[in-house]
């Protein structure tokens, strides 16, 4: 009977609720795999102590009596009585004391039976990289081998960095916990075209003074692409409004701008304007706001604080608010033109924005990783100059260039 032939079956079908468990017990195991050699390095701790202690034991003896008399009184002295004791003989109390003689006490220590040499598939420059990358900017298996291949450092899958991550002994987690949906039913949803859509709202952080700063971030709903991160010292409605006519300069006019109920962008007067709102009411654009309590509405914006808190604002510390400015502006470059975004299909915000694409290679671009680029141990890095957002950038990534037939010379 040909494969056409056979009768049909429907595939098992597995629930997301079996998917996570199936991971969450992969990583209990995992962690008892820890557990399990933590427990090895505290034995073989203890194993060490003892030997050393019977060597030295043996030592005092030797200075009083006879060898073979010394050998019999540390054995009397360290045999092991209780089943958790640690096994002891003569010829292993001899063979220690000329160990620790010839090459030192430290040569006590057990000596582990794995091989000394590991061939690994992944060559050891890619290995630091992804301990780099994970260590710097908490970056997850996917997103760091979708890194690697765009970059031409490697190729390899998201599970084998996850191994490569569990095998230096750095924690993980690879599922996702389950969200609360309140009986919501949430839908995602992505405008067609750059500039028709934007997200604002604001990040409040603290200098190394404790002084309180806040971070007014506007991201295009298309292509992600971050188009303003401005610190300030207060949330007022004459900051925010400033940011955003210097992104409508610098950018071009939205069609819609999505922000929050906070009161810097709505007043909380009726049929009464903030100078933000008469700002978009005088440009023409359309003002949406979330729903009270609903911060989902705003996700584009959220996500983008996320991942600024992520890698930069967590474990830093900034004296002041130019020094923190400045941190946001080499960011954003690299957010914006060199940085690949999972929601885009790994692709960099600026190639959505402004239709082209930033040719990198190696380690350029990365903040804090510049000198490995320079090092040419780690291969050669490279890339294009980051592209410079204009009023008409957004219009021309969507031009379409007229055909025309081409005209045809006729020679005598």
């Amino acid at each position: 009977m040909s494969i056409s032939q056979e009768q049909k079956r429907r595939k098992a079908k597995v629930s997301k609720a079996q998917t996570y468990s199936g991971r969450r017990r992969a990583d209990r195991a995992r962690r008892a795999q820890q557990r399990a050699r933590s427990e090895q390095r505290q034995k073989e701790q203890r194993q060490y102590k003892f030997r050393v202690k019977v060597v030295r034991t043996y030592r005092q003896w030797r200075q009083q009596v006879s060898e073979k008399r010394a050998v019999e009184l540390t054995w009397a002295r360290w045999q092991p009585t209780q089943p958790w004791h640690f096994p002891l003989s003569v010829s292993s109390i001899r063979q220690w004391y000329r160990t620790a003689e010839r090459e030192g006490l430290a040569e006590l220590r057990p000596q582990s039976k794995r091989p000394h040499t590991l061939h690994y598939r992944v060559p050891h420059q890619v290995v630091s990289i992804i301990f780099a990358w994970r260590y710097l900017f908490g970056w997850g298996g996917h997103r760091i081998a979708a890194e690697l291949k765009a970059r031409q450092i490697g190729q390899v899958s998201g599970r084998t960095v996850y191994k490569i991550l569990d095998h230096m002994g750095l924690p993980i987690k690879i599922y996702a916990l389950k969200g609360r949906s309140e009986g919501i039913a949430y839908r995602r949803y992505e405008k067609e075209r750059p500039n028709a859509q934007w997200h604002i709202d604001l990040k409040h952080t603290t200098l190394s003074d404790g002084r309180k700063v806040y971070i007014c971030v506007i991201v295009d709903d298309y292509s992600r692409c971050a188009l303003a991160a401005v610190a300030g010292v207060s949330a007022t409605t004459e900051w925010v409004t400033q940011v955003a006519r210097t992104a409508i300069q610098r950018c071009g006019r939205p069609d819609q701008l999505v922000s929050d109920n906070g009161r810097e962008f709505v007043s909380v007067w009726e049929d009464t304007l903030t100078q933000f709102g008469q700002l978009l009411a005088e440009q023409g654009i359309e003002h949406l706001r979330c729903a009270p309590y609903y911060p989902q509405g705003n996700g584009k914006a959220e996500a983008f604080i996320k991942t600024l808190t992520r890698e930069v604002l967590t474990g830093r510390t900034f004296d002041s608010l130019a020094e923190l400015q400045a941190a946001l502006d080499r960011y954003l470059t690299y957010y914006n033109n060199y940085r690949l975004h999972s929601a885009l299909g790994w692709q960099t915000p600026i190639s959505r924005y402004a239709g082209r694409h930033v040719t990198i290679g190696g380690l350029a671009g990365i903040p804090g990783l510049e000198p490995m680029a320079a090092d040419l141990e780690w291969g050669i890095s490279y890339c294009d100059p980051p592209i410079q957002i204009t009023p008409s950038t957004a219009q021309n990534a969507r031009a379409l260039a007229v055909w025309t037939k081409p005209i045809t010379v006729i020679t005598a």
